[in-house]
């Protein structure tokens, strides 16, 4: 009652009109997500935290962001409009808006909220992102009038289809950096940071055992998988969605682990008691594991890449990588038999020897429609999203390319080479922000785990972009651009003096250890 009291005070006694705004909003997100249909049970999941995380903003907003981080692979149910319902609006779209709203009205009013900082908080990056989310604009509005090849299918014009295809895309890109100025600008301390950065790779391994629960449940019709069913395997679970958590491609799956378990992967060291460190590095397993059966070769090569990268520029972390992959060789060999018919070293060459039998053997060829794109429309690109329908596929037999299978293609082809410069430019600050923390904290308690876990996480999402466009995936997108805010928060507090400087001291044999361990909330 206390709390309900204060909060009628902070808004000059409107307490009811308010609550009334939050409920109205509550069913137009309801008849969104369910289109007024009965909801299945992954609509009502999703109504559900969305509901929640609008309740958690008017009590704190800090909690809204973890049900927002906690929120983002189970996001897919929601509206699609538009021909061939082209144009979606998730359910995470909706929860990163009404966060907005609700923090809106919440700092004009609440003066104790107002006086933590400043509505927007500027970040180092925003001259390039204002300059990258220009060049999209233009490439936006100019994609909306290209000429379209106007074939048809399902008696639906493909040019109109395309269209909706260029607003969504649009649409998501204003939304991740919405996501983005939200992440930095309400997480203000080392502690919040540290919170966020929890709730986000606990999602992953959320994501992780459901997955393989799914998969080896007969959830999904794959379930034994022999050479001759690897591929046939994928595509079932692309078809279904189920073991993937709606994610669409386990590709997909595989880029939203490689971004979240190294996080928890080194902040395990910081738990105390033996039996929270077990159970964490059970979880840690079983995501590994879990990676390993999304067959996907791009997350295999790009999680491998990472933490070799950490391994080489931290001596320390690699006793413990080197440690940990010896056991999961081990449980990964054991699985891959039970569930497979196949040893692990047969299940690896097997899949790669599908590299002349598979799509992925069809990436130079893609790769040569997206630079033929770039050569006919270097400035602004077609769009977008609207690669499929610019693209050229007289080469394919079935005529269609989904994506570029690589971002920095898909960027130059769809909306120039001025947005792509920009994005790498964009890309290698946040790199050396990344390094510049792990410089800083590696070896301060309670933190340098994120530090060192967010490298070895951009590293090797990156690695993978080469080979899959992730942000055909939107929500895949979210998780990278929460990736992206954490480094550059944490990047700031180092540079504000706010996380303490590492307490070491020096052993007999001169090597430098930290004096104490900080517990992991």
């Amino acid at each position: 009652m206390y709390g309900i009291a204060r909060f009628e005070d902070a808004f000059g006694r409107r307490w009811p009109l308010w609550g009334t705004a939050i409920l109205f909003y509550a069913a137009c997100v309801f008849v969104l997500l369910t289109r007024i249909r009965l909801p299945g049970p992954m609509h009502l999941l999703v109504y559900t935290m969305a509901a929640a995380i609008i309740v958690l903003t008017v009590v704190r907003i800090e909690w809204a962001l973890l049900g927002l981080a906690a929120m983002i692979a189970f996001s897919r149910p929601g509206a699609s409009l538009g021909p061939m319902d082209t144009f979606h609006v998730s359910g995470f779209n909706l929860a990163v808006i009404a966060v907005w709203l609700v923090y809106l009205v919440r700092y004009s009013v609440d003066k104790e909220l107002a006086e933590r900082g400043p509505l927007v908080r500027r970040t180092a990056l925003d001259t390039n992102i204002a300059l990258f989310l220009l060049f999209v604009t233009i490439s936006m509005l100019l994609g909306l009038n290209k000429n379209i090849d106007p074939f048809r299918s399902a008696g639906v014009p493909m040019d109109a289809d395309a269209q909706w295809r260029v607003l969504l895309y649009y649409k998501e890109q204003l939304l991740y950096f919405v996501w983005y100025f939200l992440i930095v600008t309400l997480v203000r301390t080392p502690q919040d940071l540290r919170r966020f950065a929890v709730i986000f790779a606990s999602s992953g391994l959320l994501v992780a055992a459901v997955g393989i629960y799914t998969r080896f449940t007969g959830t999904i019709e794959a379930v034994v998988v022999t050479e001759t069913q690897l591929e046939a395997g994928v595509s079932t679970a692309r078809s279904t969605g189920a073991g993937f958590l709606g994610l669409g491609h386990p590709n997909f799956f595989g880029a939203f682990l490689i971004m979240s378990m190294p996080i928890w992967f080194f902040g395990v060291d910081h738990l105390k008691g033996f039996a929270r460190r077990l159970n964490a590095n059970v979880a840690i397993l079983i995501g590994f594991v879990a990676l390993l059966f999304t067959y996907s070769r791009s997350a295999w090569i790009s999680m491998t890449t990472g933490f070799v990268m950490i391994g080489i520029a931290d001596k320390r972390a690699l006793v413990r990588i080197l440690f940990f992959f010896m056991l999961f060789l081990i449980v990964a060999q054991g699985m891959s038999l039970a569930f497979s018919g196949m040893g692990l070293q047969e299940l690896i060459s097997a899949r790669f020897d599908q590299l002349n039998r598979s799509g992925f053997s069809e990436r130079p060829m893609i790769f040569k429609s997206a630079i033929d794109l770039i050569k006919a429309h270097p400035l602004t690109g077609v769009g977008p999203g609207a690669f499929p329908w610019h693209a050229d596929t007289s080469w394919r037999p079935y005529g269609f390319l989904s994506q570029a299978h690589n971002v920095f293609l898909t960027f130059g082809a769809e909306m120039g080479l001025p947005a792509l410069i920009i994005w790498v430019i964009l890309l290698i600050r946040i790199f050396a922000m990344s390094i510049a923390n792990l410089r800083a904290v590696a070896r301060v308690p309670g933190y340098g785990f994120l530090a060192q876990g967010m490298f070895v996480s951009i590293f090797a999402i990156t690695v993978q972009t080469f080979f899959v466009h992730i942000f055909n995936d939107r929500n895949v997108g979210y998780a990278y651009y929460a990736l992206v805010a954490m480094i550059v928060i944490l990047n700031r507090l180092v540079r504000e003096g706010r996380i303490p400087p590492s307490k070491e001291k020096v052993t007999d044999r001169g090597v430098a250890v930290p004096t104490e361990k900080v517990w992991v909330e």
